[in-house]
């Protein structure tokens, strides 16, 4: 399928006016086929789920290349907008601008730069002494990011001040001093326990300025009008689809295991048919 996410990119579903644009988070080919099926505005490729793909935890250790190369995959596989999480950029001023342009030529519609230092580790990991990068180094990211920016690719800055457990005030500075340095939309990351309390308190203070990404895995009781209300624009179910798989193909494989002692396990009311795969890869499948 041709890619037009460069064409909707800065239109409609970045600078969205009413609803809530929904975003999902894709990690191959395959699952960007499966989105394909459903009414949703972006895609989001999260180094959660890519680095899970790889067999890898989510600790910065994938590589602007590795990125690039299932951005191309994934961005022309949709007709969604893809957005792209670069994790902290990289590396240096350099490597950030360098790679910022190659993951944009790739076919990105956004990057998405957070304040984790180079050696970070995923917001959903548990930690105790969660340390920021200054948002000094941050700013100098995001105008490096800047000048990589090709082909009418956006640039979102993400700061993990609520997850650092740092406040809300905090969030906001941090913010606020990445969309000076030249963001054009922020993405702000909770994960306390409190219902999601501080997003909503960030989202209502910062007063739409810009676009706001939020991923609120741990805040299932909200909803689209509670995140609309306070000016959320951007609402991505980052991890779901890659979850739901692995507690699928755990299953499956787990009765593989005992077809060592007994009987082949009966497995076809359970998984997806050989030609239904095929029709959505676009091929014909002969059985099941």
């Amino acid at each position: 399928m041709a890619n037009s996410s460069a064409l909707r990119a800065g239109t409609d579903w970045f600078l969205p006016e009413g609803a809530v644009q929904v975003g999902l988070g894709v990690y191959d080919g395959l699952s960007t086929l499966v989105a394909e099926k459903v009414d949703i505005d972006f895609l989001w490729l999260s180094s959660f789920c890519v680095s899970a793909s790889l067999g890898r935890p989510d600790s910065g250790v994938l590589d602007a290349s590795e990125m690039a190369t299932l951005v191309r995959t994934v961005a022309t596989t949709t007709h969604f907008p893809v957005v792209v999480d670069m994790d902290s950029g990289y590396g240096d001023a350099l490597k950030v601008s360098l790679a910022t342009r190659m993951i944009a030529q790739s076919g990105a519609s956004a990057v998405c730069i957070e304040d984790n230092p180079l050696v970070k580790r995923s917001s959903l990991y548990q930690i105790d002494d969660r340390a920021l990068a200054s948002p000094e180094e941050h700013e100098e990211r995001i105008r490096a990011a800047r000048r990589g920016l090709v082909g009418g690719c956006r640039l979102i800055a993400r700061t993990e001040a609520l997850v650092a457990g740092l406040g809300v005030g905090e969030a906001l500075d941090r913010a606020n001093r990445y969309v000076d340095a030249g963001a054009e939309a922020v993405f702000v990351q909770a994960t306390k326990p409190d219902d999601g309390q501080e997003l909503l308190e960030f989202a209502r203070k910062w007063a739409r300025r810009t676009p706001v990404f939020i991923a609120p895995t741990r805040y299932p009781a909200l909803g689209a009008e509670d995140y609309a209300a306070v000016g959320i624009t951007h609402w991505i179910f980052a991890n779901q689809a890659i979850r739901a798989a692995y507690r699928a193909m755990d299953a499956t494989i787990r009765q593989v295991e005992k077809a060592k002692t007994g009987p082949a396990p009966q497995l076809d009311d359970q998984i997806a048919s050989v030609r239904e795969i095929a029709s959505t890869l676009g091929a014909r499948a002969v059985g099941s």
